[in-house]
Formats: structure tokens, C-alpha cells, sequence
């Protein structure tokens, strides 16, 4: 899952709940009507995280994607030889 490590369960459910609204409202789609509204776009186009919960959770999934976009993230580990022949043959020789 993308946001499972950054997110509680809690966060992700706002999110897939109001994160469509939240997106058009940052991608100016919508304007903001409320003073709220207007106060989530101010705090979403910080460097640091809010502390809104709303403008919080939203932030943290565009920091995400940021990286994810910007970044080539990659879970293989990498292949190590596998060289158990030639320990043994030293264990062999030491004893």
C-alpha cells in the first residue's frame, strides 16, 4: 500500500474518504468557500507539517508522492553471491 507506512488507519480512511475533495481544493478545481477552506490551502503549501489534522494528513500524502515521483524507490535486495563452497574450503584448510 503507498501511504500504509506514513499513515495510521485512522489518517488513511480520512483520506480515501475526503482526499478527492482535498486534491481539487489544492489543485485550485474548486475554490475554497469558508475561511477553513482557504486556511488548509495556505497550510498544505508549507515546508513543514500542519498541524490541522486535515491539512496534515493531506500534506503527508503529497510529501509522499513527491518522493515516490522524485525518487526511484526500489524494495529488492541486493543479490550477494552465495560463496558457501569457498568457506568451507577455508574452514577446511584452518582446521
Amino acid at each position: 500500500m503507498f501511504m500504509q507506512p506514513i499513515l495510521s488507519e485512522d489518517e488513511y480512511l480520512f483520506l480515501q474518504k475526503y482526499g478527492t475533495w482535498m486534491q481539487a481544493l489544492y489543485q485550485k478545481k474548486i475554490k475554497p468557500l469558508t475561511e477553513k477552506q482557504k486556511k488548509f490551502c495556505r497550510l498544505v503549501k508549507l515546508e513543514n507539517p500542519p498541524k490541522e489534522q486535515s491539512a496534515n494528513i493531506f500534506w503527508k500524502y503529497l510529501k509522499r508522492k513527491e518522493i515516490a515521483e522524485n525518487e526511484k524507490l526500489c524494495n529488492k535486495r541486493k543479490e550477494i553471491k552465495d560463496d558457501r563452497e569457498d568457506w568451507k574450503k577455508i574452514r577446511n584448510m584452518r582446521f
